[in-house]
């Protein structure tokens, strides 16, 4: 990996990550088509720069990670534990199957940015989500973070999409999507270290740290806009995104 390779890939990690399309695939398309890289070394790329990505999500949102360890805040710790039980649930039988292969990902993000859309116009007329961090939403949100073992489906984007189905407003949807990212991607990083080794060389540990700042910038400025906009107009706009996205 040169020096324009490494910045261009951080950069693009760090961008995607929190967006609803796989930033994975996309770090992938863009090691091979532009860079010329092999599909290992493309691969090896794109889980390596989930570990700046992982450090942005980390700094941000250390203070909810304090209180969860100090058992401060219950009621997250319980959505969080539920959370990734139920990820493992879902992650660990279709991961199984879908190994290696790209699964159906046209038809979950149809299906997804069509739930969406329609949950926005049933609920134009509410102004305010009452979205609660408990075990059921935990679980449930959990289960669809377990679909995004399939390759192509993004882990944020349907995420995300379900806690907005369960009623969280677009501000808190965002915040408990990125935080669930932490340990679901802290253990992806052990396993891939453990089987297959990572290499920390310069240019490498250069776009890590790229991926680390413009992810923390992302995540500042996707919660700052989801702060500001109306609940139902976000789930149709998002909704829209993941169907536009689909045909990509």
């Amino acid at each position: 990996m040169d020096l324009i390779q490494a910045l261009f890939l951080g950069l693009l990690q760090g961008v995607t990550e929190w967006l609803p399309i796989s930033s994975q695939g996309q770090v992938m398309v863009a090691a091979l088509s532009l860079f010329g890289v092999t599909a290992e070394e493309a691969f090896r790329h794109a889980i390596t720069l989930h570990i700046g990505t992982l450090i942005a999500a980390t700094v941000y949102f250390r203070k909810e990670l304090v209180e969860i360890v100090l058992l401060k805040d219950k009621p997250l710790l319980k959505f969080f534990l539920t959370a990734l039980i139920g990820s493992a649930i879902t992650a660990i039988p279709i991961y199984l199957v879908f190994k290696g292969v790209m699964g159906d990902t046209f038809l979950v993000m149809l299906l997804v940015g069509a739930a969406l859309i329609l949950i926005g116009i049933i609920q134009f007329k509410k102004k305010i989500a009452q979205g609660k961090e408990n075990v059921g939403h935990g679980f449930l949100t959990g289960l669809a973070q377990g679909i995004a073992v399939i390759p192509g489906i993004s882990r944020s984007g349907i995420t995300t999409a379900v806690l907005l189905m369960e009623d969280f407003d677009p501000e808190q949807a965002f915040r408990l999507s990125f935080l669930l990212s932490i340990p679901s991607v802290f253990a992806a990083e052990v396993v891939f270290a453990t089987i297959e080794g990572i290499s920390f060389e310069p240019n490498m540990l250069i776009a890590i740290a790229v991926a680390a700042i413009v992810g923390y910038a992302s995540i500042d400025f996707l919660i700052n806009i989801a702060r500001k906009i109306n609940f139902s107009i976000f789930c149709i706009v998002f909704g829209l995104a993941y169907i536009a996205l689909a045909f990509i």
